[in-house]
């Protein structure tokens, strides 16, 4: 019987409306106006993806396949 080994889960995106906020991880960032287009685009990534929303900070979403 083998393993199977792989990533079976990974950050897809990172929403937020901190202007300043930068990445070297490679993970693209995009950014939001106010707090309905942070959730606004945060919901349409995640359909897109497949993925789910976490909520890091009060300024700050993720988008995370499972």
């Amino acid at each position: 019987m083998g393993k199977d080994v792989g990533i079976n889960s990974y950050t897809l995106a990172v929403i937020t409306t901190d202007k300043n906020m930068n990445t070297v991880g490679g993970c693209p960032i995009f950014y939001a106006n106010d707090d309905d287009d942070l959730q606004n685009k945060a919901m349409l990534m995640a359909k897109c993806v497949d993925g789910m929303v976490h909520q890091i900070s009060d300024e700050v979403l993720i988008v995370v396949r499972h």
